[in-house]
This record gives structure tokens, C-alpha cells and sequence, in this order.
């Protein structure tokens, strides 16, 4: 996939992937000549190549399903006006949250790009929706990145698209330690080895696929039981922050070159949710 930006992964299933961090948007045909978008990119000539695409397909993009309030996986609704926005119940409240520290974050680390203004969601639900057209999508919440996660399963086709919820190495980010760990247990023990779609990076398939699951899981488990055993031993945070990348076998240049910040915004997570705990 690296070869180009955007490849089909199934009939009718097209990845495309971003400049910024390597973020895949998916576009998937449900028949009728409609369409819906996963997580749009940002720029705009990336969107653009995505309509061009749809409509060399025949396909109107009808809806865009946003995996979580994060900017660089919701801003790109303003590229497509027309469409439905699907999200989770809690991407409004979370996004009004986090809305000023999300700019601020691309203000630093994309100083050229001006953040839009979001827009509220169409549509809105808890725990599962369906959409049943000419083929059955499955939208699940998926806590754990962010509180408003959300995966989106193509069952008969055994695709999972899991937004930020699977990344090379986990980012806790907005979430909990326990709670993304369950998550991908859950997602282990019911998708398997099919097909999966990461927020960022490559797609993986089978037994490759099973395997970036197990090393999500094993990545918070070990991270947990450091970071508890420094807390234990009254270290603080800077001892924590120390801890280094390599002793969990990714290199730092892994998801578009985030790796290592990744690694250390969980270990503050970490060591702030688990001294809580006491």
C-alpha cells in the first residue's frame, strides 16, 4: 500500500492514505450508487481525490461515519457538506471538550493547516447501529482512544475498520488503560483474523492482523505493570516519562513518525490514571 495512496481492498472497498501521519480514510460502495465515507481526510485535495474517485465509480458519498473527535479523523467533514455525519452519542459533548487543545496541537505540529469549524452530528447512537443496504455495515463503540470510539465491520466481507482504537502502538490518549485493553480483547476474541483497517499506517490481514491485536494488548499490559511498579516505588513523573520506547520492540518512527510522543503521552496517562489509583 505504500506505493500509493489509495488501494482496493475489497470490491467496492477503497483505502486512501493521508500526508498527514499516514491516516487511512475508507470509502465503501452500499449499493444504489451511495456511499459511505470512514474518517475523511483533512486536506482538501485529498478529498477531492476521493470524490474524483466516487464518481468515477458512479457512488455519491451519502454518509461519513467519524471514528472519533479527533481532529485529524473529523475535520474533513467540511469537504463534504452533502453527506449525513454518523457518530457515536458522545462525539459532540467530548469534541466541545477537547475542541481548544485539539487546535492547539495542530497549531504546533501543522502550523500551515487552519483547523475548520465542525459541524453537529446527523445522526447518533450508544452501543451498535446497523446500516442494511446492499451490504450490512455494523458501527460499534469502541471506548478506550477516546470515549466516543467507534469501529465500523463489514461482516460478510470480514472488514474492520477501527479508526484509532488499533494503531501500531495504542494510544490511550483520551481514554483509560483498562478500557482500551477490554476493547481490543473484545475486538480480538470477535474479528479475528480478517481484514483490519488501523487509524493509521497499513492495512493487515489474517494472521498479521491477529498479531497487531495481540501486540496492542501486550504493549498496555506491559506499560500498565511498569508504570504501576514506578508508582509503587514513589517515582514520579519524570522517572515514568523515562521509560523507554524500545524495551517494547517499536521502533520510534512507527505511525508516520509519532511513535515515541505517542509512547509518552501514554506513559503520563499511565502514571496519572494508576497514581490516582493509589
Amino acid at each position: 500500500m505504500k506505493a500509493s495512496p489509495v488501494k482496493e481492498i475489497a470490491e467496492g472497498v477503497w483505502v486512501f492514505r493521508s500526508r498527514f501521519a499516514e491516516m487511512l480514510s475508507t470509502l465503501v460502495a452500499v449499493g444504489g450508487g451511495r456511499g459511505i465515507l470512514v474518517d475523511p481526510p483533512m486536506f482538501a485535495p485529498e478529498a477531492e481525490a476521493i470524490r474524483r474517485l466516487a464518481e468515477r465509480e458512479g457512488i455519491t458519498i451519502t454518509w461519513l461515519a467519524i471514528t472519533h473527535a479527533h481532529g485529524d479523523h473529523a475535520y474533513g467533514m467540511v469537504h463534504f457538506p452533502e453527506a449525513l455525519v454518523v457518530t457515536h452519542q458522545r462525539f459532540w459533548g467530548f469534541w466541545k471538550e477537547i475542541e481548544a487543545e485539539d487546535r492547539a496541537f495542530f497549531a504546533r505540529y501543522l502550523p500551515s493547516y487552519s483547523p475548520p469549524e465542525l459541524r453537529e452530528p446527523n445522526i447518533r447512537f450508544a452501543e451498535e447501529l446497523e446500516l442494511v443496504l446492499q451490504r450490512r455495515l455494523t458501527l460499534t463503540h469502541a471506548p478506550g482512544h477516546t470515549p466516543d470510539g467507534i469501529t465500523v465491520e463489514l461482516s460478510q466481507e470480514r472488514i474492520l475498520i477501527a479508526g484509532d482504537t488499533v494503531l501500531r502502538i495504542p494510544f490511550i490518549s483520551s481514554g483509560r488503560i483498562r478500557e482500551l485493553r477490554s476493547t481490543l480483547e473484545g475486538l480480538l476474541k470477535d474479528f479475528g483474523e480478517g481484514l483490519l483497517v488501523p487509524g493509521h499506517g497499513d492495512v493487515v490481514k489474517g494472521k498479521e492482523a491477529r498479531d497487531l491485536l495481540e501486540d496492542n494488548i501486550r504493549y498496555l499490559e506491559r506499560l500498565e505493570n511498569e508504570v504501576r511498579e514506578a508508582v509503587r516505588l514513589g517515582e514520579g513523573l519524570e522517572e515514568v516519562e523515562r521509560i523507554p520506547l524500545r524495551d517494547f520492540g517499536i521502533p520510534e518512527g512507527a505511525v508516520g513518525g509519532l511513535a515515541a510522543w505517542i509512547h509518552r503521552e501514554n506513559l503520563r496517562a499511565a502514571y496519572r490514571e494508576l497514581s490516582q489509583r493509589g
